[in-house]
């Protein structure tokens, strides 16, 4: 296996579609007349993949396309390993289920990105939806592993029900942040909307910009935690999000909660530059 397997949008797509089985370790076993013939949904009507895309290689584990936008779902559903790169925006259910591997979108992405991740890296270079690295509709689980790190904002629910993995939001989180975490860690390097936390048994949920704390959280000290400034000093060298120094090793408010659950999770808010801890 070498090279790259190149998907490039044709022009006049004026439906949504949803495609099954776009992902390099699959691709990496597909000739060019097979990847041509993998199956895409448009509404109720089956199609093949070269219906919609021009597709140039086979048998890579990178995978690159090209011209992708809102109206292609799925992209990326249960990816096991490889790399893929979207030079473009990408639809709802981008990485669902992911276990393994790397997805770079260049982009905006719609709702349900990384749903119930289990592992890899998904990099979102625009905004995200709704339910970024959420649990599916009706499971008590979340997110279980992999890395989640979005350079604009996300939507509602970020992060809801989430046990293990880290969800980095480079601009604003909405309403219902970390709702229900089990454990992992959410940063938020813009404002984070209301209820964050609410439920939440354990984990971390990081703000750097403007929150309101619920009430059933307890304050608890003022502190520099050596396991953020660890965490960010990974982000910055791994993900380059050029973290400020006051940022790193800054002093966060701790509080403790939520009080309605166990109450082992804690909300950690940026306070200022480093200094001795109160």
């Amino acid at each position: 296996m070498s090279g790259t397997v190149r998907l490039r949008l044709r022009e006049g797509l004026d439906e949504p579609i949803e495609v099954d089985g776009l992902t390099p370790d699959r691709l990496a076993l597909l000739s060019e007349r097979e990847i041509t013939g993998l199956p895409v949904w448009a509404g109720r009507r089956r199609a093949p993949l070269g219906d919609f895309f021009h597709v140039h290689g086979e048998r890579a584990a990178i995978v690159r396309i090209e011209g992708l936008t809102r109206r292609v779902h799925g992209v990326a559903a249960h990816m096991a390993g490889g790399e893929l790169v979207i030079d473009g925006e990408a639809g709802d259910g981008l990485a669902l289920e992911m276990s393994g591997g790397v997805v770079d979108v260049r982009g905006r992405v719609g709702d349900d990105a990384g749903l119930a991740m289990r592992g890899g890296v998904l990099r979102i270079g625009g905004d995200a939806g709704d339910r970024l690295g959420a649990a599916r509709a009706g499971a008590a689980v979340g997110m279980t592993g992999g890395e989640i790190v979005v350079r604009g904002s996300a939507g509602a629910e970020a992060g809801l029900a989430c046990r293990r993995g880290l969800i980095v939001i480079g601009g604003n989180a909405g309403a219902g942040a970390a709702r229900s975490m089990i454990a992992g860690s959410l940063i938020a390097l813009g404002t984070t909307g209301a209820g964050a936390g609410r439920f939440a048994r354990r984990g971390s949920v990081v703000c750097i910009g403007a929150v309101d704390v619920l009430e059933t959280y307890r304050y608890a000290c003022t502190l520099c935690p050596p396991h953020l400034r660890l965490t960010m000093t990974y982000l910055n060298r791994r993900y380059g999000l050029g973290l400020a120094p006051e940022i790193v090793s800054g002093r966060y408010r701790r509080y403790c909660g939520d009080l309605l659950a166990p109450g082992k999770g804690e909300i950690l808010v940026w306070s200022s530059s480093a200094g001795s801890p109160v």
